[in-house]
């Protein structure tokens, strides 16, 4: 007898349970590689991965995430935010139209936002821990925001959560170079990732699924990285130091009545806060290689005198003197605290450097407050 054939519908019942049976294969074993590969890497990526696309300030952190970032020399560090995209734990907005006794509100970019360091080991939970009970730190800055950004969150956070300090940190690396040149213009996000902004391309909003292939996969990028031969190898050259020297005498030029162009920031602030009841100070920190000399060794470079970048930090601090701002250099401190100030395989600040700002701060915030001209 022979066997009846296998009808049509018999065969496409086959082939179905074959593709299916592929599918199913290659997402468990594309699933393997994710957890493989992301276990490898310490379930961290090379950069931050949470930025979100801002019309405002170019870029902002997404709220309520957990991420974590790994250092060339394989640190890693956990990262998370919270509510209102900032670094730490949630805020609670003033229940009065006062400042609220022992709030201090942070502004600056990755250094005060403690890029490379965990959250506990940053400016902001040491500079608490210094100022002692009742002490309550808001760190609102945000890696890649300058100056403009930093006058502008100020106007948008301190009459909701109404802080009795604010504390503006000018970052000698790339601060003044992004004091006439707001984030907008400079940078966007893309899956999560902060990208050099081009003006003649719109920004568009990422999908949920491209975002996590192209921004949280781990498998995903490892594979782009080897594609585009990404490596993790130390920078050649102090890259920020010469540019800032090549830069120096447009930096230097009076900006209006002011000798600095980062004056008109901290007015900025400054009057923001004068109707709110809130002091304001001034910080300025170097680049690491104005610290230590054995810093040039991590950028294989020949060390440079850069003493003629030190009219930066004068400057401003003069200029804030006649603000009524009292304002610090915080080189002092930080060449106390080293070697060991500054990351090994970064420009940002270690633990050690962190906890040296917190104490120069404290001092800072914590000095009576000085009587200041009318804005």
């Amino acid at each position: 007898v022979r066997p009846e054939s296998p009808t049509r519908r018999d065969r496409l019942a086959r082939v179905g349970v074959r593709v299916v049976a592929v599918l199913l294969s290659t997402i468990v074993g594309l699933g393997l590689a994710e957890l493989l590969v992301g276990a490898v890497r310490g379930w961290a990526f090379p950069y931050l991965n949470i930025f979100v696309a801002d019309p405002d300030y170019g870029v902002r952190l997404e709220p309520n995430a957990v991420t974590a970032v790994r250092s060339r020399e394989g640190r890693v560090t956990d990262i998370r935010t919270n509510a209102r995209g900032f670094r730490g734990d949630d805020w609670s907005p003033a229940l009065t139209g006062a400042p609220v006794p022992g709030r201090v509100l942070l502004l600056g970019d990755s250094q005060v936002f403690a890029y490379g360091v965990e959250e506990e080991d940053g400016v902001a939970a040491r500079l608490e821990a210094a100022l002692g009970a009742g002490a309550e730190v808001l760190d609102a800055a945000t890696p890649t925001w300058g100056p403009p950004e930093y006058a502008r969150v100020a106007a948008e956070l301190a009459p909701v959560y109404r802080p009795e300090v604010v504390v503006f940190v000018a970052n000698v690396a790339n601060d003044w170079l992004e004091a006439h040149i707001p984030n907008v213009r400079r940078t966007t996000a893309r899956d999560g990732w902060a990208s050099y902004r081009r003006p003649d391309v719109p920004v568009e909003p990422d999908s949920a699924v491209h975002r996590w292939l192209f921004g949280r996969s781990h498998l995903v990028y490892a594979v782009r990285a080897l594609l585009s031969g990404v490596s993790g190898d130390p920078p050649a050259g102090a890259v920020s130091a010469r540019r800032l020297l090549s830069n120096l005498t447009n930096m230097t030029k009076r900006d209006g009545a002011y000798r600095t162009r980062l004056t008109r920031h901290v007015a900025a602030v400054r009057d923001a806060c004068a109707s709110l009841g809130c002091r304001v100070v001034v910080a300025v920190l170097p680049l690491d290689l104005q610290v230590d000399a054995g810093e040039w060794a991590k950028y294989r470079d020949t060390p440079e005198d850069l003493g003629a970048l030190d009219v930066l930090a004068r400057d401003l601090l003069a200029d804030a003197a006649d603000l009524g701002v009292p304002g610090v250099d915080l080189r002092p401190v930080l060449v106390r605290a080293s070697p060991g100030a500054f990351l090994p395989d970064d420009y940002h600040l270690a633990p050690r450097g962190h906890a040296a700002v917190a104490a120069a701060l404290a001092t800072l915030v914590a000095a009576p407050a000085a009587g200041a001209p009318a804005p």
